[in-house]
């Protein structure tokens, strides 16, 4: 197995990130280069089966899961070369 370093997978989601970001993210507030909300519901939907169109709270996993699956999510973007 390959080993990735930490600063690998970083950069891997980093890239990843400005992919996905929202087209002419500069002209709306925040003013951040985020994914629009809609792609981001519909990744918590997939992955740990949260209703995107009427999400509660109480069903998101803790911060530290967020954390470790989009880790894990990087390190395969890694492995896979993207």
């Amino acid at each position: 197995m390959n080993k990735i370093s930490n600063l690998n997978i970083l950069i891997m989601l980093i890239r990843y990130s400005w992919m996905i970001r929202k087209k002419d993210w500069w002209k709306m507030f925040p003013f951040l280069p985020i994914p629009p909300t809609r792609y981001i519901m519909w990744r918590f939907e997939t992955v740990w089966g949260i209703d995107a169109q009427q999400p509660k709270l109480n069903q998101f996993p803790p911060l530290n899961t967020i954390l470790k699956d989009a880790w894990a999510f990087g390190r395969w973007l890694c492995l896979i070369g993207r």
